[in-house]
């Protein structure tokens, strides 16, 4: 049996670190991203320790400090068995927590606020990658250090640090519910930077200014200014806002996860039995209310023969490409979702036969103009040109039920595609052809 020598030993445990060090996530993104990343931390890290350096620590704060941690921690455990939904922007309600912290003590408690509590949530929780829970806990100390800054420079000259009584507790209010905005704008601001260099499709209307994420958002600012409120009266009170937090946090966990089944993972759009589902409801209300309405059947050319030939994986990301490129040309009100491997439908509430065929028309054209480079693989960097066909049908008296309108415009898409690729026909256009 060989025996190594202590060299060798040392040597063998050396390159395993390299190579465990190799293998991490992190090294697998790409270089600008990681760039932005690690460049955010280290800069988040030295503000933290020149703000350590230059902080006066005193007891009582240590106390409060303590005290709004353990609340924290406390509803990371009640909510440890709710699954996140990934992929999607998370909302812990920790935020609370920090704001609390921002504003009842000096800024360098808010930046180090993050560090325990994604340490425990690493620790119990064990889901996400690291490098992702790393860069978003840097973001919030740099949010909510800059909120605790914001904070006592309008004090200086607004407010006391008591909420006092009278117009003064409001304005005191107003300048706490200020300090939040602020802190939601830089951690945002960060996040959204990451996210476009990650994606360069990626739109901030999605992510953050769409209706859930709103209501979210003021629903998690509303509790963070009311139990900074009460910690400001009696740090002691604090406790009493711990079960409407948690309660909270279940509820918009569950909600993520909920509005998660309706989509289809691979394209953000409505899955086929959420889309006929939502469907149904708008075509009950156009025929109650005798309002018009449109259904349009988009098909992708020749989408079989592009997935014989350069493969599934390419045909995803076209899929995918198809899907986002609707997605933008689209309402807001019009509902969009996938209808087959490479079919998608759309509803079009309060819409005459004249302008769904003009807006299919407008669909049609932006798929036909734009290019598609393919990002990854064998076939990275080919480019593909895809068009669409479409077929539409409208509500009339005849027709009261949703099958027999999607019926009728799967129709009008059958004669489209046996007519010639990237053209529009209506359910009349054929009827004719057919008789």
């Amino acid at each position: 049996m060989a025996v190594l020598r202590p060299a060798e030993r040392a040597r063998g445990r050396c390159r395993a670190g390299v190579a465990h060090l190799t293998g991490w996530p992190l090294w697998s993104i790409p270089r600008p991203l990681r760039a932005y990343l690690l460049g955010t931390d280290l800069f988040t890290a030295a503000i933290i320790i020149f703000a350590m350096v230059a902080a006066q620590w005193r007891p009582s704060q240590l106390l409060i400090f303590i005290g709004l941690l353990t609340c924290g921690i406390v509803a990371i455990e009640a909510t440890r068995s709710v699954a996140e939904v990934h992929g999607t922007v998370a909302r812990d309600l920790q935020s609370v927590w920090y704001l609390a912290i921002a504003i009842a003590l000096p800024p360098v408690y808010a930046m180090l606020a993050p560090i325990p509590l994604a340490g425990y949530r690493l620790l119990r929780v064990r889901r996400g990658l690291v490098y992702k829970r790393v860069f978003s806990n840097a973001t919030l100390s740099l949010a909510y250090g800059a909120a605790s800054v914001a904070f006592r420079i309008i004090r200086g000259s607004q407010t006391g640090p008591e909420p006092g009584s009278g117009t003064h507790v409001l304005a005191w209010t107003a300048t706490v519910a200020a300090c939040a905005v602020i802190g939601w704008i830089v951690n945002n601001s960060l996040l959204l930077v990451a996210i476009r260099i990650s994606d360069k499709e990626a739109r901030f209307r999605d992510l953050f200014g769409n209706r859930e994420s709103i209501t979210a958002d003021l629903l998690e600012m509303s509790l963070a200014i009311s139990l900074t409120l009460v910690v400001a009266i009696n740090p002691i009170l604090m406790a009493l806002a711990l079960p409407s937090v948690i309660l909270c946090r279940r509820y918009l966990m569950r909600s993520q996860q909920v509005a998660q089944t309706r989509v289809d993972a691979s394209t953000g759009l409505l899955n086929p039995r959420s889309w006929q589902r939502e469907a149904e409801v708008e075509f009950v209300r156009a025929v109650r209310t005798s309002t018009p309405l449109a259904v349009a059947m988009v098909d992708i050319d020749d989408f079989r023969s592009v997935q014989e030939s350069a493969g599934d994986d390419v045909a995803s990301q076209l899929r995918r490409d198809v899907a986002s490129m609707l997605a933008e040309q689209v309402r807001d009100q019009d509902l969009i979702g996938i209808f087959g491997a490479r079919e998608f439908a759309i509803l079009f509430p309060c819409t005459s036969v004249a302008d769904a065929k003009r807006m299919s028309e407008r669909l049609r054209d932006r798929i036909a103009g734009e290019s598609i480079a393919i990002e990854s693989g064998s076939q990275a960097g080919f480019v593909f040109r895809l068009t669409v066909s479409i077929g539409i049908a409208v509500m009339n008296e005849s027709r009261r039920a949703l099958t027999e309108l999607i019926g009728a415009a799967d129709s009008a898409l059958g004669v489209a595609r046996k007519t010639g690729w990237n053209k529009i026909c209506l359910e009349t256009e054929s009827v004719e052809l057919a008789d």
